[in-house]
C-alpha cells in the first residue's frame, strides 16, 4: 500500500470496487470534505450504510474503513470476492486494480 493521499474520486471509486458482488452506490458531502456510501445486495435491498468518511485521503485508514465495512457484511452472511487496497503511485491516477473474471 502507498502512502500517496487518495483523491476523493480516487476513494470514492475504491468504495465501489470493494464489495463485489454486491453494488455500491457513493455519494460525496461537499459541505465537509468527505463521502458516504451504501452497499446494496442484487436484489436493491441495503445492506450497510457508511454515511460519513473524512479520512479518505489517508490511503491506510481508507483500507481501515472498507476492511470494517466488508467485515461486517461477512459476518452478516454476505459472500465477497477477494480485495486489498491496491497501490497507487501517482496521487492523479486512478487505482490500478486486477480484473475479476
Amino acid at each position: 500500500m502507498t502512502t500517496t493521499p487518495l483523491s476523493l474520486d480516487n476513494a470514492m471509486q475504491l468504495a465501489a470496487e470493494a464489495f463485489l458482488p454486491c453494488g455500491c452506490v457513493t455519494s460525496a458531502n461537499p459541505e465537509d470534505d468527505s463521502f458516504g456510501f451504501t452497499v446494496m445486495s442484487g436484489s436493491g435491498e441495503e445492506l450497510v450504510r457508511v454515511p460519513q468518511v473524512r479520512d479518505y485521503a489517508d490511503p491506510a485508514r481508507m483500507a481501515q474503513v472498507i476492511e470494517q465495512t466488508r467485515q461486517e457484511l461477512i459476518d452478516k452472511g454476505c459472500a465477497l470476492e477477494p480485495w486489498s487496497m491496491p497501490f497507487i503511485a501517482d496521487a492523479s491516477a486512478i487505482p490500478e486494480t486486477t480484473p475479476n473474471y
